[in-house]
């Protein structure tokens, strides 16, 4: 085969590996972490059945209006200039965080997180 094959085929090869990895679905989890500069701000648990509730988590470039509902998280308003984290919607996958790099917001699913503090493997307590 010539270079110029070898090429369009690691090209097919990626692009099929890229596509894979965006339709198989990501390990959400059932708790949803808030970090604000790399600092577990708040634990949401999912699913939320309640009514909608909204928080606030300010940055230095404002603040962020974080919505928790029957259809997930989201940030509905910030004080940054590009508003990504808005644009993003609701939290949907564990593969694509929200993020607002102006205030250094991450909200992200957490692995295998149970709010009674017991190991998803053995079903005991953790330790504090």
């Amino acid at each position: 085969m010539k270079s110029r094959s070898w090429a369009m085929l690691f090209a097919g090869l990626i692009a099929a590996l890229l596509l894979l990895w965006k339709l198989l679905p990501g390990s959400g989890g059932n708790a949803v972490g808030v970090y604000q500069d790399g600092a577990l701000v708040k634990t949401i648990y999912l699913p939320h059945t309640g009514e909608t509730e909204t928080f606030e988590v300010f940055g230095t470039a404002g603040g962020n209006t974080i919505e928790v509902s029957k259809d997930g998280v989201r940030v509905v308003s910030a004080g940054c200039p590009d508003q990504v984290c808005v644009a993003h919607g609701f939290l949907v996958s564990g593969k694509e965080p929200i993020i607002c790099l102006p205030n250094r917001l991450v909200i992200r699913f957490q692995e295998d997180a149970r709010p009674d503090g017991a190991d998803a493997v053995a079903g005991g307590r953790s330790l504090p």
